[in-house]
């Protein structure tokens, strides 16, 4: 069973799904029917999410599978996605989207300072932590 993992921060704005990992400072953003494929989550088997979207888009049902395919690796070596140590009920409400966008999968470094910083525990007389040279 494949769930998000659940240590990440995430949401969807505008059509695009935007995780956060905020214990290694990088940020990812999801764009196109690969949001649909992770708002499948939970499931038991990927095929059963990349076969679904792809039968919507039959005319380039090839084209499909190998887009999310790719995205699936991409989503799993992140660690954005990973195995439930525990069961979990399937998402039987998942239904695929119907309007086709490029399935994109970006991975951002640029505030890996800033999203690693812990205000809560890093706070001392000074006032709030200050980012490290």
């Amino acid at each position: 069973m494949y769930i998000l993992n659940p240590r990440l921060a995430a949401d969807i704005f505008d059509n695009e799904y935007i995780i956060a990992n905020l214990d290694i400072g990088l940020y990812y953003s999801i764009q196109g029917i690969a949001v649909s494929m992770v708002q499948a989550l939970p499931f038991e088997d990927p095929a059963t999410p990349i076969e679904k979207l792809a039968a919507t888009f039959n005319g380039s049902a090839n084209n499909v599978s190998g887009e999310l395919q790719g995205i699936w690796q991409q989503l799993i070596r992140e660690e954005i996605v990973k195995e439930a140590i525990t069961p979990v009920a399937v998402n039987e409400d998942w239904v695929p989207t119907a309007i086709y966008g490029t399935p994109l999968f970006n991975r951002y470094a640029d505030m890996q300072d800033l999203l690693m910083l812990d205000p809560i525990h890093e706070v001392d007389e000074e006032g709030w932590p200050v980012k490290k040279d």
